[in-house]
C-alpha cells in the first residue's frame, strides 16, 4: 500500500510541475469597414489594357546612347518618356475623396540593385538600363520608399459614382554595369484604393 501511494504522491507532484503559469491574457479585436466601392481602370497615354486587369506599357524600341544616366541625387527625367494616365471611374465612394495607386516592385521585377529608386528589368534579356516611374511633373516615384501615387476623386453626390485620372509616364534609365541589349521588359503590380 506504501507503495501505491508513493506512486501516486509521485504522479501528483510531476502534474503540478508540468502546469502553466497564466502571465497575462486579453483579447484580439478586430476592426474595420466593407464597402460597396468599386473602380476600374483605363489605360491612358502610350498604355493599352492586356489580358485581366494588367495594363502594357510599350516602351518601344530605344538605344542605349538615347538614354539619361540614372545619376544619384537626380530625380527627373526629361527624354524617351512614354506617357501613361490611368483613367479611374468608381461607383459606391460617395464618402471617399482620394484615390491612392500603391505599387509593389518587389511582387514585380524588383528594383534595380544598382539603383532601388527604379524598376529592375526583368532578367534574361537587356542589362545596364532600368525603368524609371515618374509623375506628372517627370519626378522619379522612388520604388523603394513604399511608392503611392494619389489623386483627387471627384464624386457625384446623386449617384456615388467617382472619377480621378492619374498621370505618370515612363523611361529607361543608365545604370551601373556592362550596357547589355535585349528585351527590356518589367512588372509593376499596383492596387487601387480610396480614402
Amino acid at each position: 500500500m506504501k507503495k501505491l501511494s508513493f506512486i501516486a504522491l509521485a504522479i501528483a507532484a510531476a502534474a503540478a510541475m508540468s502546469s502553466t503559469a497564466n502571465a497575462a491574457s486579453g483579447t484580439l479585436q478586430f476592426t474595420g469597414n466593407l464597402t460597396a466601392a468599386s473602380c476600374t481602370v483605363t489605360p491612358g497615354g502610350d498604355a493599352s489594357a492586356g489580358a485581366g486587369s494588367n495594363i502594357v506599357v510599350d516602351m518601344g524600341s530605344v538605344s542605349f546612347s538615347d538614354l539619361e544616366t540614372a545619376a544619384p541625387g537626380k530625380g527627373s527625367v526629361g527624354v524617351a518618356v512614354t506617357d501613361l494616365s490611368f483613367d479611374i471611374g468608381c461607383t459606391g465612394v460617395g464618402a471617399y475623396d482620394t484615390v491612392v495607386l500603391n505599387f509593389d516592385p518587389q511582387a514585380g521585377s524588383g528594383r534595380d540593385t544598382a539603383d532601388a529608386r527604379l524598376l529592375a528589368l526583368a532578367p534574361g534579356g537587356a542589362a545596364g538600363a532600368a525603368i524609371a516611374v515618374v509623375d506628372g511633373n517627370r519626378n522619379i516615384i522612388d520604388m523603394s520608399k513604399d511608392p503611392e501615387v494619389r489623386a483627387a476623386l471627384t464624386v457625384d453626390a446623386g449617384t456615388g459614382a467617382g472619377t480621378a485620372q492619374i498621370n505618370l509616364a515612363a523611361a529607361y534609365l543608365r545604370t551601373t554595369g556592362a550596357q547589355t541589349p535585349g528585351a527590356a521588359n518589367g512588372s509593376l503590380p499596383f492596387v487601387l484604393t480610396y480614402e
